[in-house]
């Protein structure tokens, strides 16, 4: 049993899917938002917004330090301190008397989420290499989309105990029982490895790195219209097309596969010899005109579902371009520093996404939701300059460095 839980799959699939733990302290709200508000009695719809953004604001100001941290303590102490808060910060939401309270135990949720998001991926980069380095990168490309899976299969599962507290409190045994197998599972870093694999080497030339700032500013539009366009979308088409909420949720399950089968896909077409560009550009088209159209066509519901699978892949694609974080990299070195930037940027737009798309379907103005849509797939074009970098060349002379490296 110990020989399964140490193999090298079954790591990576643990950090993963704590990872996907902590991303989730952001999607577990999503149903739940509306319980929640008549609880509290919250109808200003920037509050409502807040309890799922929160988390993601703590990324958002918080990963270079947490990367700082994870540096010092080890991504493997780091990654069990942070699934332990994400725990007590469930606890907090869920124990909470006041809606000031709650907000309180969400940003100690999103503190978890912080300590466990970056050690989770320096740790992947830590315990894989070669191939097997670019299918967990490609895997973690997936995190935030397979965290809004299980809110939306358990859908319901509030009104089924009566009360909005058992998604949380599932959340947190969940959490629990994947940071148990982690103790077990996943290896200490050696001395060696501490050098090597730094969040914070190289830090000064990431951050001087225009590069770097485009892909995560990509991202975060990207992040920007996924997360928010998720959190409307039920109750903007069980309004519009008179459906239950549930049903909608339901359906949403669908889009999520959808986008972790666009994220998984990046790696594999790279691999093949398609140009960053062309993926980049079709992404762009299949992430913009499916979202346009639920915003501005009638439809009908079920070609509203159909086109947000559309959105989700298309979304998918874009996020696979987690692929080319070494490409923008200063050096191997500073890979770890890299992506800590760039998670950084991306949660940003996790953070705006919620609340901004929310106010706008409550506005006055019926093209606010297109407006917003337009302007993320514009700033999504801030990863161009990246993708239409020689990605192939750069990977081959890469790996080739890598192998000298092993024989010297």
């Amino acid at each position: 049993m110990s020989t399964f839980i140490q193999n090298p799959l079954v790591r990576i699939l643990v950090a993963y899917a704590l990872g996907v733990m902590a991303a989730m302290t952001v999607s577990e709200a999503v149903t739940e938002l509306g319980s929640i508000a008549q609880e509290f009695h919250v109808f200003e719809h920037s509050q409502i917004g807040l309890i799922m953004s929160l988390p993601s604001l703590m990324v958002a100001l918080g990963a270079l330090l947490a990367g700082y941290i994870v540096d010092r303590a080890g991504d493997r102490v780091v990654l069990l301190i942070g699934a332990v808060v994400i725990v007590l910060g469930d606890v907090c939401v869920v124990a909470a008397p006041s809606f000031n309270l709650l907000l309180a135990g969400r940003i100690v949720t999103g503190i978890g989420y912080v300590l466990t998001a970056v050690a989770a991926v320096t740790l992947l980069i830590r315990i894989t290499t070669g191939k097997q380095r670019n299918m967990a990168m490609a895997l973690w490309s997936t995190f935030v989309p397979a965290s809004f899976l299980l809110p939306f299969l358990s859908a319901g599962l509030a009104d089924h105990f009566g009360n909005w507290r058992a998604a949380f409190l599932a959340h947190s045994v969940l959490t629990l029982a994947l940071a148990f197998v982690a103790t077990v599972s996943l290896p200490r870093r050696t001395p060696e490895e501490k050098a090597q694999f730094s969040r914070t080497r190289g830090l000064r030339s990431v951050l001087r790195s225009p590069l770097i700032y485009l892909l995560g500013i990509s991202f975060g539009a990207d992040a920007f219209l996924q997360t928010g366009i998720i959190s409307t979308l039920a109750p903007y088409l069980a309004k519009r097309y008179s459906v239950p909420l549930l049903e909608v949720a339901h359906w949403n399950v669908v889009a999520m596969v959808c986008n972790g089968i666009g994220c998984l896909m990046v790696g594999a077409l790279l691999n093949r010899g398609v140009k960053a560009a062309a993926i980049g550009v079709v992404g762009l088209v299949l992430t913009g005109a499916p979202a346009l159209a639920i915003f501005t066509l009638p439809l009908g519901f079920m070609f509203s579902i159909g086109a947000s699978w559309l959105f989700m892949f298309g979304s998918g694609l874009l996020v696979g371009m987690w692929a080319l974080a070494p490409v923008v990299a200063p050096s191997r070195e500073s890979i770890g520093a890299t992506s800590g930037l760039i998670t950084q940027l991306t949660l940003v737009g996790v953070f705006l996404g919620p609340p901004l798309f929310i106010a706008a379907q409550n506005s006055d103005n019926p093209q606010s939701l297109a407006l917003l849509v337009i302007g993320g797939l514009v700033v999504c074009l801030a990863g161009l300059p990246i993708w239409l970098r020689d990605v192939q060349r750069q990977t081959g002379h890469d790996l080739k460095a890598n192998t000298l490296k092993s024989h010297s």
